[in-house]
């Protein structure tokens, strides 16, 4: 999946082949690393960025929340 969780880019699918991710916003001070998180749910494996302000079982529960509204629309 690749969605990013917490940060600048909350929501955002980003594609990268890094585990490391680090955002800055021009002209200001804001900026989001993330880190590549693997997360069995569901019985499958996905992958999210998380922001590393966000501990893991908050990123835990938003990746099952965004999973659930993507199978919702399917």
């Amino acid at each position: 999946m690749d969605i990013c969780i917490g940060g600048i880019f909350d929501g955002q699918k980003i594609e990268q082949d890094n585990d490391f991710l680090k955002i800055e916003e021009h002209y200001s001070d804001n900026s989001s690393k993330y880190i590549k998180q693997h997360f069995h749910l569901f019985g499958q494996i996905f992958s999210f960025w998380v922001c590393e302000d966000v501990d893991l079982s908050q990123a835990i529960r938003k990746a099952e929340s965004i999973l659930k509204k993507k199978n919702e629309n399917i």
